[in-house]
């Protein structure tokens, strides 16, 4: 069934292997990484390059990267979502509400990672049966999202005293941010699909070609439903950590998650044509942007000011690395 495909993309296994570890366009965001963090050690010694601080990055762009991961898959895809923010949002508003209803906890999680399931199934539904661009129609659910969590708020955060979910999202292993564990098992199952399963080759097609997909046998209305599916429990997932985080579940909760997430997905390298990019990359994408806001807060960029650095530091970063592939 895939055999066309596997016959352009059959590679050795062992470069396969390393490609998988980390890629030409992975070790120059790792070099940038490593070398903002060894200005920021030279300038900033005492209060940068600190274990409370690393791990405070990493615990900071957690649910960022977790919301990045969906958002790869879809733009790898051919696609792009833009309600993943609300989303994540609309997912921990209803854990606040039925856990301060005091439903049962397990239930009470099933219900808002379902939720976000259910709007990425009702994305992929209009995106593949009606046809409309991915733009329009995730768009539009982040409105109905947010329209619906002030629904069920009216407009009032809802305080969660739920141990459970706050030792989720606030508690340690050793010196490990728990949030910050949960991002990498993610990370690496979700690297491990792109890159060695059929599923990751079924993506990467579709994204690549869709036509040449459809061709070589691949149902691609399934696929891409597959792909928003996944989006959305990973929303739910970053909803139920949000709520942990803030102990309260908030109308406004992931707001910027959207863009967010795009930025953290280009940088790290993935096409917005499609049909190329990793998870690795992401992560490495999302940690440069932690580090950068971490090192504006440190050296007293005015707040105002720091939109605009990393803004501009998006831009430089990925025109870098389009221009370097260009040239190839």
């Amino acid at each position: 069934m895939f055999a066309k495909i596997s016959n352009s993309i059959k590679v050795n296994r062992s470069s396969e292997y390393f490609r998988f570890v980390i890629g030409q366009k992975e070790l120059r965001l790792f070099v940038l990484l490593a070398a903002m963090v060894a200005i920021m050690a030279v300038l900033k010694p005492d209060t940068f390059f600190t274990s409370t601080n690393l791990f405070n990055i990493l615990r900071q762009i957690s649910l960022i990267t977790i919301v990045a991961v969906a958002q790869t898959l879809v733009i790898i895809s051919g696609g792009i979502d833009l309600s993943v923010g609300f989303n994540l949002g609309l997912c921990g508003i209803i854990i606040s509400y039925l856990l301060d209803a005091a439903f049962n906890p397990a239930l009470a999680f099933f219900a808002g990672i379902s939720a976000g399931l259910l709007i990425g199934l009702a994305n992929g539904l209009i995106i593949t049966l009606v046809k409309l661009p991915p733009f329009i129609v995730t768009i539009g659910m982040a409105y109905i999202a947010r329209g619906l969590a002030f629904v069920v708020t009216e407009g009032f955060t809802i305080r969660v005293t739920n141990e459970f979910v706050s030792e989720l999202a606030n508690g340690y292993v050793g010196p490990i941010p728990i949030m910050t564990i949960i991002m990498f098992v993610i990370v690496v199952i979700f690297s491990y699909i792109l890159n060695h399963t059929p599923f990751g080759m079924k993506t990467k097609a579709v994204g690549g070609n869709i036509v040449a997909a459809k061709l070589s046998g691949i149902n691609t209305v399934t696929h891409r439903l597959k792909i928003h599916v996944i989006g959305g429990i990973l929303c739910g997932i970053a909803g139920l950590l949000m709520i942990g985080r803030l102990n309260a579940g908030n109308p406004n909760a992931g707001m910027n998650y959207d863009v967010d997430s795009i930025a953290a997905t280009v940088v790290g390298g993935t096409s917005m044509n499609g049909g190329e990019g990793s998870i690795l990359g992401t992560l490495l994408g999302s940690m440069i942007l932690g580090v950068m806001r971490n090192a504006l807060v440190l050296l007293k960029v005015s707040m105002y000011w720091q939109t605009v650095v990393a803004g501009a530091i998006i831009i430089a970063v990925c025109s870098i690395d389009y221009l370097t592939n260009k040239n190839k």
